[in-house]
This record gives C-alpha cells, sequence and structure tokens, in this order.
C-alpha cells in the first residue's frame, strides 16, 4: 500500500476554524491529509504520535502560544515546514518569522485558496485542479 499524502497539522484553539480550515481543504484528500489540535500542548503532544509535513498555526492561543510552539517544532522538528496565521499581525511578527526562515504568514480572515496557494508552495506539490 502506498501512501504519498501530505501531513498538514492545523492549531487554533478556535475549534470552528480548524473545522473551516479541514473542510476547506478537502476536496484535496487525494495528497493531503488533515489533523487538528486546539492548542500548543496537544500539538506537541501529536508532533509525537504522527510524521507531520506541515502545520498551520495560530499566534495567540491559551498555554503554549503560537510563538513558543514554532520555538519548539524548529528545534525538535526541524524538517516540518510551518504557516503561521494571525489576526493581530504585525512588522514584528513578520521579521521573527522572517528569521526562522521557510515559514509562512497569514493574516485572518483569510480566503480559503489563498491559505491552499502557501500550502502547495511549502509542500511543493501540484494540484490537479483549482
Amino acid at each position: 500500500m502506498r501512501n504519498h499524502k501530505k501531513r498538514i497539522l492545523i492549531v487554533d484553539d478556535e475549534e470552528d476554524l480548524t473545522w473551516s480550515i479541514s473542510k476547506g481543504i478537502a476536496k484535496d484528500r487525494n495528497i493531503l491529509e488533515v489533523i487538528c489540535a486546539n492548542s500548543g500542548n496537544r500539538a506537541l503532544k501529536m508532533l509525537s504520535e504522527f510524521k507531520v509535513d506541515l502545520i498551520i498555526t495560530d499566534l495567540r492561543m491559551p498555554g503554549i502560544n503560537g510563538l513558543q510552539l514554532l520555538n519548539e517544532i524548529k528545534i525538535r522538528y526541524p524538517h516540518i515546514q510551518i504557516i503561521v496565521m494571525t489576526a493581530h499581525g504585525s512588522m514584528e511578527v513578520r521579521e521573527a518569522l522572517e528569521r526562522w526562515g521557510q515559514t509562512g504568514y497569514i493574516e485572518k480572515p483569510f480566503e480559503i485558496n489563498d491559505l491552499r496557494k502557501l500550502i502547495y508552495y511549502f509542500l511543493k506539490v501540484t494540484r490537479k485542479s483549482a
């Protein structure tokens, strides 16, 4: 059995948002598998259990926030690509993300197709249909 799917972990404390994003990219399920975590702590636990290719995370969350999560990911799982989504963007946040290297950035609210383009860019995959 061959499985070439890329696994995406969506991390946000707003369950409605993680559900919406996972449904929004469901039509790509032939090449993408989506799992969700509603906290930074849960995300770290899932990363220890599953191979993940890309993380899409919010910055403002209770407990471990997005920046703390990014630090842990970069230390423990440096191969994982990251896209940060936030409603509280700033130049300081963008500059911090640039220092981390290959990190995507999208401001809430966003169109699912804009996020999809970032996903495909960072995973270096080609989608069969738009």
